[in-house]
């Protein structure tokens, strides 16, 4: 009876093994550098993409609101597109444009006086006179012809005309983009262009010359626009 032998079968499965370990040791050596590689690659973009910002941030256990000297006086902090600069200017600007109204001493052309036709926002209202709906872009503030009319505010005269529709005219430049309008005064105006007016100044008289008003009870029509759009005059006198 022969004997079979299985030493070239167990040497060839050895071989074989072998083999396989090397393959999965190459595979996981291959694998772990380019996972290394990856991570290097992110954390250097990572690292750009922060240069390429700047932030400030609170250290460990500091205070909110804490004073810090240790920022360069350059670096500001990216608000959209524009800086805490550009946005603390257009704070700034729109002030400016709003003439800094509030901070002024002002009154009403005519004191305690009933205002028969308020300002009506843009709304359109029917014009007792045309009999049509129109926008009232000022206050009609009731008196008797003769009443003497006072600047709101200080300023400088800017014109003084006759408007086919509203009569003998006064515009005052209050400054910082406010106009006062005082319309349908009396011919007898006291006051002319290029001049100087205190607030409380006598301008003119009530008068009855604007004939897009003129069944109206006697009244002084007054507006005011700042930046040159319309606004309440109320308002901004009462403010």
């Amino acid at each position: 009876m022969k004997k079979v032998r299985f030493d070239n079968g167990l040497q060839g499965k050895g071989f074989a093994a072998a083999l396989v370990l090397s393959i999965c040791a190459v595979g996981i050596s291959t694998y772990a550098a380019y996972s290394g590689a990856v991570v290097r690659v992110n954390t250097e973009d990572e690292k750009k993409k922060q240069e390429e910002n700047i932030f400030v941030f609170t250290q460990e256990n500091e205070p909110v609101n804490a004073e810090r000297y240790d920022i360069p006086k350059e670096t500001e902090l990216i608000i959209g597109e524009s800086t805490e600069t550009e946005a603390a200017e257009a704070v700034v600007t729109g002030e400016e444009e709003a003439g800094l109204f509030f901070k002024k001493p002002k009154t009403m052309p005519i004191a305690n006086a009933e205002i028969i036709n308020p300002y009506s926002n843009g709304e359109l209202v029917k014009s007792e006179t045309l009999g049509v709906w129109k926008t009232h872009d000022g206050i009609d503030i009731a008196a008797e012809e003769g009443t003497a009319v006072a600047s709101m505010m200080k300023g400088t005269v800017t014109e003084v005309k006759k408007d086919p529709l509203w009569g003998i005219c006064v515009i005052i430049d209050h400054g910082d983009g406010v106009l006062g309008h005082y319309y349908n005064l009396a011919e007898n105006v006291a006051v002319k262009s290029g001049q100087e007016v205190k607030m409380g100044e006598i301008i003119g008289q009530v008068g009855n010359t604007a004939d897009i008003e003129c069944k109206e009870q006697p009244h002084l029509h007054f507006g005011v626009t700042v930046g040159g759009a319309w606004t309440d005059p109320q308002k901004y006198i009462e403010s």
